[in-house]
């Protein structure tokens, strides 16, 4: 039995991060397909010439939205080999450290992404606490995650991973966070909830590629995205 949650894969596996072929990744590169749809429907033109800081950025594949479209962006992963890829790959200020002390100043930011972090961290209202510190008031922050629930236990541990769409140790189903978890952490730091998108997984294209794919659906029970607002 592996290690859940296991972050050295990202060590490990680092000059992978690009290639959408990679077995660590490519499950990343199909649902962030989706979530960059979600993304320009939210921030659509907004975004160019703003600050955006990647909470959590690995090798840098949402950042790369946001550079693409003339955004300042920085980053910052706990993960120093994934930090060295971002460098390599993207003209934007990517650093080694922990979400939950971010080295960032007081309401820097317009935008903070933390996309596939919160179900990561040891202390998910303290890395959202950062998040709200480092926002301007007005900035909004987008949220990726898995919700704690059986249905996500049973496919996005136990079937993804045990049958390779996903390496195992890749999550740890105890730090999946609840929708009403992140309301609240929220409402404490001032991060007021302006949309919750939940996804159902699209079983024809994830059997076809071989590859997690997710399409919109209004079932928050495995995964869901948020956009908050700074008050």
């Amino acid at each position: 039995m592996g290690i859940a949650n296991d972050l050295d894969l990202y060590e490990r596996e680092a000059h992978q991060w690009w290639d959408a072929c990679s077995h660590p990744f490519r499950s990343l590169h199909a649902v962030n397909e989706y979530r960059k749809g979600i993304l320009t429907e939210w921030f659509g033109n907004w975004h160019p010439g703003r600050s955006v800081i990647d909470l959590g950025c690995g090798g840098g594949l949402l950042s790369k939205f946001f550079v693409d479209g003339g955004a300042r962006v920085a980053g910052l992963d706990v993960s120093r080999a994934s930090v060295r890829v971002a460098k390599g790959r993207l003209a934007a200020g990517f650093a080694q450290g922990d979400v939950q002390r971010a080295p960032f100043a007081d309401g820097c930011a317009d935008i903070v992404l933390l996309s596939d972090v919160l179900e990561h961290v040891a202390r998910p209202a303290v890395a959202l606490s950062e998040c709200a510190r480092i926002l301007r008031p007005g900035g909004m922050c987008f949220v990726s995650t898995l919700n704690r629930t059986l249905r996500a236990r049973m496919l996005g541990v136990w079937l993804a991973e045990g049958i390779g769409l996903v390496p195992r140790g890749t999550h740890d189903a105890d730090m999946f966070v609840k929708p009403a978890e992140l309301y609240g952490w929220g409402s404490d730091c001032g991060l007021a909830l302006e949309e919750l998108r939940g996804e159902s997984i699209d079983i024809a294209r994830t059997i076809r590629r071989w590859t997690v794919s997710v399409r919109r659906g209004n079932d928050c029970s495995i995964t869901y995205s948020a956009l908050l607002r700074k008050r």
